[in-house]
């Protein structure tokens, strides 16, 4: 689904979203059409409606339909090739995980992964993990995520997990599918780590939103973000609209040429965005811009 109207300065943010095990696109797209509005939306169903993770029914190669999926998106003259952000429910909020940590494009710069937190396949004895296969088996040590991996840095991160939750274990340890996941504050301060916290985690129960039931752990001046709730498997309306508000809206674009980033500088960064994704989607003409516009945004 797109947006009416003409796209904006630097084309349209894009949201893709991921749906639960047993479920499809459609209706998640169905679900969020009417809340991202000013987003692109791709929903696109996994094989036997699930993703592969580690015990489902697929075993397709879904993080490679993700990166195939990004590097066409960003093809398109309409997109905001640095504005590709990833809402994942459930299973689908596992395989946002998988993308956090096997895909280094620097245009996914933003990820939700809600109702399914870091398991320890993703993250064992100190280091993030991979199946170097592309196979996963739960009867394999780890589900078979054999291959330490080094985490991107510089994308924003959203945790929502429920205390109460009776398919994901809150506070870590086996499941009913087939998963050993880790404490969801402790998996979310390992994340806000790999993205430049130095401290330790949020200490006592975190910071309420309003008269809810939802409390926020936040770190790097809100860049990753973990919400505890009381809504089982599932989301409640403060939930749903905090996670709206952190996908962002459509001012969150490239500000000035050459600011690959959209982060309202050219710097560094921005250099290293072009040069690591050189051929696709950038080129000499991103390089001149960067080069031409080094410096904050006016």
């Amino acid at each position: 689904r797109v947006p009416e109207g003409p796209p904006p300065p630097g084309g349209f943010p894009v949201c893709v979203l991921l749906h639960g095990n047993g479920g499809n696109g459609f209706d998640m797209l169905q679900g969020f059409g009417n809340l991202i509005t000013c987003h692109a939306l791709v929903a696109p169903t996994g094989y036997a409606n699930s993703w592969n993770i580690c015990a489902e029914q697929s075993d397709a190669p879904d993080t490679a339909m993700i990166d195939e999926l990004v590097t066409t998106l960003q093809t398109f003259d309409n997109v905001n090739p640095s504005a590709i952000r990833l809402l994942g429910f459930s299973n689908g909020s596992a395989l946002c995980n998988r993308v956090l940590i096997e895909n280094d494009d620097p245009g996914i710069d933003m990820i939700a992964a809600v109702v399914s937190q870091l398991s320890e396949g993703q993250y064992h004895q100190n280091s993030y993990h991979y199946p170097l296969s592309g196979g996963t088996e739960g009867t394999q040590p780890y589900c078979g995520y054999d291959t330490p991996k080094s985490m991107s840095h510089g994308r924003r991160y959203l945790s929502v997990c429920n205390q109460n939750d009776p398919i994901i274990p809150y506070n870590g340890g086996p499941s009913g599918v087939g998963v050993t996941f880790l404490n969801a504050q402790f998996a979310a301060w390992l994340i806000a780590q790999s993205q430049g916290h130095d401290g330790g985690p949020v200490p006592g129960a975190g910071e309420q939103i309003g008269n809810s039931g939802v409390f926020a752990y936040t770190y790097l001046d809100g860049d990753v973000v973990h919400l505890r709730g009381n809504s089982g498997h599932g989301i409640n309306p403060t939930q749903e609209e905090f996670i709206v508000d952190f996908i962002g809206d459509c001012d969150v674009i490239v500000d000035c040429d050459g600011d690959i980033t959209g982060n309202g500088t050219v710097n560094v960064d921005d250099l290293l965005a072009v040069i690591s994704n050189w051929s696709t989607p950038y080129g000499v003409d991103d390089l001149l811009a960067v080069i031409a516009g080094w410096g904050p945004c006016e």
